[in-house]
């Protein structure tokens, strides 16, 4: 067998019983090392140095006695068991021996027997090492434990039968208690709401014994003032001392909870009135048709459309055309019930959805609308802004499909039921007033001329642009965005006009909303993008590289057919992708935050890059929140910003987030010169304006042609003749 080395301390005046011990324990297995002493001096030269592991001495050595001998290998940090080995002792010295330490004693005519004692008392001193060592860990577990305890910043707490046993610093500050002592006849389910009563109780049922059988989630706990606030609760199984016990940590979530409920308000609310967004008002239509079509409940759309904003907008400045919006938002709060739901459906839409209701208070509640807004003037500075309007009411029943049929029916009332009436925002006697008609009427009341004229003009340029896309007769003009740095590289906006009757071109902005009341729309997107493709595919085989920037109205976020044709028009043509920027308004990115976020997710796939048109119309505020690659901003609406050190410190910002996102700037109906060195010293890269070209057929713009340096700037921009 293997032999173990053994220190052997032996505290004997004989030298023959010293040896006798050697032997025994060698005969034993052992490999002894010892040494022998017989008086004081020399255990204390020998307890200096070695580790000794067991004590074995004899009772009578002159000047040293046990009690002596023991006393000083303790204090020389020598715990060690000590075996007493002699002739003959009597019971009372046994007695006073085992008291002074000795673990036993072993008679020199019964040797047999040291071999097993020093091997018990071995185990035994193993032992108590080992539980000395496990103690000392322990202790500093639980010191450990008790500093993450009463430092984390994580209420937790400890429970038994329902009842708090203890708890940390922040369970007690997160519930109002200045001592854990308060807590100790206290059941858990007093800090916790009624309602919730029930859940926690399954919770500790459902943990059990197991300490993977954790329970978590969202509730109410109660504050010991009776306040109460929402918290996310976790409870655990765990076993201390052999008893089954739960540990609860508790985490206030109402800093979270009111950053959701911001988040969501913001999501579902539209930012100018805070009425619903177009969709929230979408996904409640949804669920109302859904209801009617189950026979559970009858109820009416109404849908205002707000005409002509766009020139109050471009007349007055979009300031006004705001207040406008905001004035018809509170007029419509005013005229509706607390439980009709009302939003702005789009830049100049409100819609409102009138729950278990019937035609009849419907057409009471439009005509109150209609009232409010006859008999309402919209006047700053002395002058009154005139904005027509239509109304419709459309009955949401069994018949009716989904949510996008009832706003289908919608714009129909408008076109055959109630053919937009010219009514000012304007106390003025002579505005024209007309009454409301619901989708549903049998018959339209008498019109004014005025109005025949109004719907005459507007069928007239919807057969127009029906004609149009019959013949392929609309045209794409191109106007050159030009690099302020020396950049070459071609850019182009693609303009779409249509051919009026004298052969004069329309602008997009005159035919867009007659075409999307029309719902020709959608057509006009998928014509200009894939004439767009095709002019970058034969100018690609001309050897050229331009890149082409498109508008998109806002019917394009809700064709689903639109991403699909622009990758296939690609590929088919053998077009990039980044050769492509599509325009989105901001006014359109601000109140459809979600469907352009996801229409510019699925784009940039396949390369195609985006700019934010229109920016700043309501103020340079934030950046736009989609990944949106250009900032396209108004000449007119910088230059009054440039004239004050207020109006420069908001430029300068709003150029410096730009750089600081990646985001270029476009600074478009540039028509002077002069305003080119305050542009420059901006830092503006693009500008794009009839000063540099008109928009023209053809793409044949000199852009290599076009420099400015900074001793340039100064005197304003320099062109070359071509």
């Amino acid at each position: 067998m293997d032999k173990k080395l053994l220190h052997v301390l032996i505290i004997d005046d004989s030298p023959d019983d010293a040896q006798l011990v050697v032997e025994t324990l060698r005969h034993a297995g052992y490999i002894v090392k010892s040494q022998r002493v017989q008086d004081m001096a020399g255990l204390l030269t020998a307890t200096g140095g070695e580790n000794w592991e067991v004590a074995i001495t004899e009772t009578d050595v002159p000047g040293l006695t046990v009690p002596a001998a023991i006393g000083a290998m303790h204090r020389a940090g020598h715990d060690i068991p000590c075996i007493i080995m002699t002739r003959t002792v009597s019971d009372g010295d046994t007695a006073e021996l085992m008291a002074a330490g000795a673990r036993d004693i072993v008679f020199k005519n019964q040797t047999s027997r040291l071999a097993p004692v020093i091997e018990r008392e071995l185990a035994v001193a193993h032992m108590s090492t080992e539980l000395a060592q496990t103690r000392e860990q322990l202790s500093q577990l639980q010191h450990r434990y008790r500093a993450l305890m009463d430092g984390s910043l994580e209420a937790i707490c400890y429970s038994q039968d329902g009842m708090h046993t203890s708890a940390n610093p922040a369970y007690l500050r997160l519930f109002g208690y200045d001592d854990a002592k308060e807590l100790d006849e206290i059941p858990v389910l007093n800090l916790i709401n009624k309602s919730d009563h029930a859940r926690v109780k399954e919770w500790f049922r459902k943990t059990g014994r197991n300490p993977q059988d954790m329970q978590a989630g969202e509730i109410t706990v109660v504050k010991k003032d009776g306040t109460r606030f929402p918290a996310e609760v976790t409870i655990s199984a765990i076993q201390m001392n052999g008893e089954n016990w739960h540990q609860i940590s508790v985490t206030d979530i109402s800093h979270r909870k009111n950053i959701e409920d911001q988040l969501q308000f913001t999501h579902d609310h539209d930012p100018l009135t805070g009425l619903y967004n177009r969709s929230y008002f979408l996904q409640v239509l949804g669920e109302a048709t859904a209801a009617a079509q189950a026979g559970k409940q009858i109820m009416v759309l109404l849908h205002l459309d707000l005409q002509r904003l766009r020139e109050i907008n471009d007349a007055h400045g979009y300031s006004t055309g705001d207040r406008l919006i905001t004035r018809v938002a509170d007029l419509l709060r005013k005229s509706l019930g607390d439980h009709d739901i009302l939003a702005r459906f789009g830049g100049d839409e409100f819609t409102a959805l009138l729950p278990d209701s019937t035609e009849r208070p419907a057409m009471d509640a439009a005509a109150a609308i209609r009232r409010m807004l006859t008999e309402t003037n919209l006047s700053e500075e002395g002058k009154t802004f005139v904005c027509h309007w239509t109304l419709s009411t459309t009955v949401i029943d069994a018949s009716v499909a989904g949510a996008e049929q009832a706003i289908a029916l919608a714009y129909r009332g408008h076109a055959e039921r109630e053919p937009r009436p010219a009514v000012a925002i304007s106390a003025a006697p002579s505005a024209p007033r007309e009454e409301v008609a619901a989708a549903s009427a049998s018959a339209p009341a008498a019109r004014p001329s005025a109005t025949v004229h109004h719907i005459d003009r507007a069928t007239n340029m919807a057969r127009s642009i029906e004609a149009a896309l019959r013949t392929e007769s609309f045209q794409l003009l191109y106007q050159p965005i030009v690099n302020l740095h020396g950049d070459a590289a071609e850019n182009y906006e693609a303009l779409l006009r249509m051919s009026g009757s004298s052969g004069e071109l329309i602008a997009a902005a005159e035919f867009m909303p007659v075409a999307r009341e029309a719902g020709l729309s959608r057509e006009l997107d998928r014509m200009v993008v894939k004439r767009v493709i095709a002019a970058l595919r034969d100018l690609r085989a001309a050897g050229r590289q331009p890149t082409l920037f498109v508008n998109l109205s806002q019917t394009a976020l809700d064709d689903e057919e639109l991403p699909i044709l622009i990758l296939e028009s690609l590929r088919s043509s053998g077009v990039k992708g980044k050769s492509l920027v599509f325009e989105i308004n901001e006014s359109i990115l601000s109140a459809r935050t979600d469907e352009t976020s996801a229409f510019i997710t699925s784009q940039r796939k396949i390369g195609c890059r985006f700019a934010a048109d229109d920016f700043g119309r309501k103020g340079i505020t934030a950046m736009p929140r989609q990944a949106v690659d250009f900032i396209k901003v108004d000449n007119e609406l910088l230059r009054p910003l440039v004239s004050d050190k207020a109006g420069q410190a908001i430029v300068k910002g709003l150029f410096a987030a730009a750089s600081r996102d990646n985001r270029r700037i476009i600074v478009k109906n540039v028509e002077d010169a002069a305003s080119l060195s305050a542009l420059w010293a901006y830092g503006i890269e693009y500008v794009q304006g009839n000063y540099f070209q008109a928009p023209d057929a053809s793409l044949s713009y000199e852009f290599a042609s076009e420099s400015i340096d900074s001793d340039q700037a100064t005197a304003g921009w320099t062109r070359q003749d071509h």
